[in-house]
């Protein structure tokens, strides 16, 4: 049975975007902005350590599976591809980490050599998008059946190979790659069905469960699994499996991003709402806010919130920012970067 508050006009605007991956967007960027804030918290409260886990587990493979199903517009019928929005991601990378680099160097204080290949702070996901849009074009020639378990396969192995870490992202490249296939392959038709209550009270069931589990075993908050960037054998929480079967651990991490991301998914507003327009300037926000993050950890700015209304005040905080980041004049240097036209130069 389905139950929906709109008709299928107010779903989508008059070029057909649908508002639904908006709201998912801003919302899911408000969620990457708070639980980075929260995160030096994490020692302290209990219940802050629980949101984060539970926040992390399912936000940036949502993430992934949203850039995943806008990923098919990529390849044309002729097997062509739009060179324009790799180079995109590319000129975005380099500008950005040039820029968070500097700021790291004269504002905080920080000394490291400058790299390229190692990303800086959260600009891990442009690496992603940059390999994962190069790739996809060999990938898509198979059939979801055999591409999605392959890279979950080789995403279970990787973890054994300690030398694949920062270096261009390539632990987050392949744990995160099924993510954005199962994105790529997935049809309009089989989210919808999502918003049946056949789908979603099961999913909220299951939900309930794993946060009901994040609270009374604190064992099963493993942050860096669920980060992605470590081989097992430096993850800690889960030395007590045998060592043939620690790719289990990241199995269950599959399955429990599968299951929060999914009801989240579920609950969404599918029509225009407030923050519906802020949703399409994710990717600014994503880059701005570290810089904050940054400073925050450098400087000890949590110490001044702990406490329950401190809390209350760092959610206001990265709400307020999440909008703030979204609109001008803090979008204008991202759409500018986004303009400049790569495709025609490499065209022959």
């Amino acid at each position: 049975m389905s139950f929906s508050l709109y008709n299928n006009r107010e779903l989508c605007n008059e070029k057909g975007r649908l508002y639904f991956y908006d709201n998912a967007k801003f919302i899911l960027i408000f969620l990457v902005v708070a639980a980075h804030f929260l995160s030096p918290l994490k020692p302290v409260f209990p219940f802050v350590r629980v949101a984060w886990t539970t926040i992390n587990t399912f936000h940036m493979p949502a993430f992934i599976f949203i850039s995943g199903f806008f990923a098919k517009s990529y390849i044309s019928a002729d097997r062509t591809i739009k060179v324009q929005r790799t180079s995109t991601y590319v000129i975005l990378f380099l500008v950005s980490q040039i820029a968070v680099t500097l700021f790291e160097w004269f504002v905080l204080g920080d000394r490291f050599p400058f790299s390229l290949t190692n990303a800086r702070s959260s600009l891990w996901f442009l690496q992603c998008l940059i390999i994962w849009h190069l790739v996809l074009p060999y990938v898509a020639r198979f059939k979801s059946a055999v591409a999605i378990p392959a890279a979950i396969g080789v995403a279970l192995y990787i973890g054994y190979e300690t030398q694949c870490a920062n270096f261009m992202a390539l632990s987050r490249v392949f744990v995160h790659f099924p993510f954005f296939l199962c994105g790529y392959y997935c049809t309009q038709s089989t989210v919808d069905r999502l918003f049946t209550w056949k789908a979603r009270l099961p999913l909220l069931l299951l939900s309930a469960g794993l946060i009901t589990m994040f609270s009374l075993v604190p064992e099963t908050c493993v942050g860096k699994l669920i980060t992605s960037n470590y081989s097992y054998d430096t993850i800690e929480g889960i030395r007590s499996i045998p060592f043939s079967f620690l790719w289990s651990a990241r199995l269950a991490f599959y399955v429990a991003a599968f299951i929060l991301g999914a009801t989240f998914l579920s609950v969404l507003p599918r029509g225009r709402v407030a923050y519906t327009s802020l949703g399409a300037h994710s990717l600014s926000v994503y880059i701005l806010h570290r810089f904050v993050y940054l400073a925050e950890l450098e400087y000890n700015w949590a110490s001044y919130f702990s406490s329950g209304w401190g809390i209350a005040a760092i959610i206001a905080i990265a709400f307020v920012m999440t909008v703030l980041f979204s609109v001008k004049p803090f979008t204008i240097p991202f759409n500018l970067l986004q303009r400049i036209r790569v495709d025609k130069l490499l065209r022959n």
